[in-house]
């Protein structure tokens, strides 16, 4: 005699691996138009990078070092204002209009809805940091490990999504975004080392700046043009950048796995206002 198991399956049990990259892409086109259609939001993401990166382009003398600030400072702001506060409004008015519950209720997963929103904010961020890195290239910064420039970039593109997904669920209106990403927005260019020099800080203010979700993405830059450790020191060896690149890429990792657990034990899909 057999029996038939009658145990409920998920959604990611059923749903093959092709139909779950087709349901993405189609919520990714979806959140594609809709900022496009959203001028605010549009001139945040092109602008205010720029705007900032204008604000600090005058920290270095020489040309090769001003190429390396470049991409410093529009990689960063890029995170900040890009990928991060342009997610937590995206995340917070769809929320407000009641388009994740109705989204959820379907066949999406909680994980698909709340990334989609960010994949053209992720195109977007991309083609910033290559003209960044093109206008260092053409200013005669050097390059010295250039795959360290690649995991600067895909690892600060994935902290600061988890951590918009975060203040998404603890933001009640896409007015109160302002306030709800200002502290986090403010360590960062405080702590990153591109708005003030680390060495002027005390020392334990730098170990702290150094786990921070923005200051492993500029140690990161800075390793990949002039090969240098957190401590300042050029490392020498495949070894020894190999370990001073793992210290640095450690933090974002942690950053991306504890926001992105919390961000999905504690978004709320209700309207809160």
């Amino acid at each position: 005699m057999t029996t038939l198991d009658t145990r409920p399956t998920t959604r990611l049990e059923t749903a093959a691996p092709g139909s779950r990259f087709r349901r993405f892409a189609a919520l990714a086109r979806g959140e594609t138009t809709i900022l496009l259609r959203n001028r605010t939001a549009i001139f945040t993401a092109v602008a205010m990078p720029f705007v900032v990166g204008l604000a600090f382009f005058g920290m270095s003398q020489d040309r090769a070092g001003l190429g390396v600030v470049l991409t410093m400072v529009l990689v960063g702001t890029a995170l900040m204002f890009v990928i991060y506060y342009t997610m937590v409004t995206s995340l917070v008015g769809r929320r407000e209009q009641l388009v994740l519950k109705r989204l959820l209720a379907g066949e999406p997963t909680a994980l698909e809805i709340l990334i989609a929103p960010a994949v053209p904010l992720w195109a977007l961020f991309a083609v910033q940091s290559l003209i960044a890195i093109g206008g260092a290239v053409l200013l005669g910064a050097p390059m010295a490990h250039p795959w360290a420039l690649v995991v600067a970039l895909l690892g600060g593109a994935a902290a600061w999504t988890a951590l918009a997904i975060v203040s998404a669920a603890y933001t009640r209106t896409v007015e109160s975004a302002q306030i709800s990403t200002l502290p986090l927005i403010l360590i960062s260019l405080l702590l990153s080392g591109f708005s003030v020099p680390l060495e002027w800080l005390p020392e334990p203010v730098q170990r702290v700046a150094h786990v921070l979700p923005m200051t492993p993405v500029v140690d990161l830059i800075k390793l990949a043009y002039t090969g240098v450790g957190i401590d300042g020191r050029v490392l020498a060896g495949p070894a020894e950048v190999l370990a001073g690149a793992g210290g640095m890429l450690l933090p974002l990792v942690v950053w991306t796995v504890g926001a992105l657990v919390l961000g999905l034990r504690r978004f709320r899909w209700d309207p809160r206002s």
